[in-house]
């Protein structure tokens, strides 16, 4: 049964790489209605909480009136996996929340497409029965992994998204705007010196590309740095973006959801 799987599950996704992103962002339902709270639950790793993610990304839903709360669940190293059998001790509270973002780990797509494709469904469908919109966080290809896909006939980005069309969610595609700029802007850094993890302009990019998605609005013209206050009350920066690449990355953001929104 599973070789079957298998074979059916590569043939679909041979077929759905041929096109460029999951078209199933039109289905979101965001609501404008600024006396009503939409929240976020983002279950993941590292990759979602490094440089504040959750923290920037509802700071720029702030800053836009728009009243969008983010939660998030995230374990270093983690994978959905891991968090499926955490939700079945604890039940997640996913049923609060109108949108859950899934950040898989990085290497699953690639070295372990069946556990990918299983835990994702599972999530999903889990969301689905709650009501919540579910989102794939398509994360990036850093170097190790762009070495990996080198001899492969599809790489992270393309397998999240087959994913996402095959489950019905919406696909949000954070490492295709990563490989816009490394293509068109390899001066910027976009990672830490492990050449993994996403640099506070990476992560700023990473917001800016879930804005666009859930909103569906442009992120051009939101401010580059993001302030809060700790426990005690003290003030904190969530990020602080660099001057002339702040505007660069809202609008390459912007580009890549509306090439999505055309296919």
């Amino acid at each position: 049964m599973e070789v079957i799987f298998k074979f059916f599950f590569f043939i679909y996704i041979s077929f759905s790489c041929l096109s460029s992103y999951s078209n199933s962002i039109e289905n979101l339902d965001f609501t404008s209605d600024t006396t009503k709270s939409t929240k976020i639950l983002m279950i993941g790793n590292s990759f979602t909480f490094y440089w504040n993610l959750p923290q920037v990304l509802e700071s720029m839903f702030v800053k836009s009136n728009k009243n969008i709360e983010v939660d998030q669940i995230t374990i270093g190293g983690s994978d959905l996996k891991k968090h499926w059998n955490l939700h079945l001790e604890n039940n997640y509270p996913i049923k609060k929340y109108n949108y859950v973002v899934l950040n898989d780990h990085s290497t699953n797509p690639l070295l372990n497409i069946d556990t990918c494709a299983k835990y994702l469904n599972l999530f999903i469908n889990y969301s689905k029965a709650n009501n919540a919109i579910p989102l794939v966080y398509g994360t990036w290809e850093y170097p190790y992994l762009q070495n990996v896909s080198k001899s492969r006939k599809h790489n992270t980005m393309e397998l999240l998204d087959s994913l996402s069309k095959l489950n019905s969610a919406v696909y949000v595609p954070v490492g295709n705007a990563f490989s816009y700029i490394e293509k068109n802007n390899p001066e910027i850094k976009l990672y830490m010196d492990d050449n993994k993890h996403p640099s506070p302009n990476a992560t700023y990019l990473s917001a800016c590309v879930f804005y666009s998605i859930i909103t569906n609005e442009s992120p051009i013209g939101l401010p580059r740095r993001f302030e809060g206050e700790n426990i005690d009350g003290k003030k904190i920066y969530y990020i602080i973006t660099e001057r002339n690449t702040a505007p660069l990355f809202q609008k390459v953001a912007f580009k890549i959801i509306k090439g999505l929104k055309k296919n």
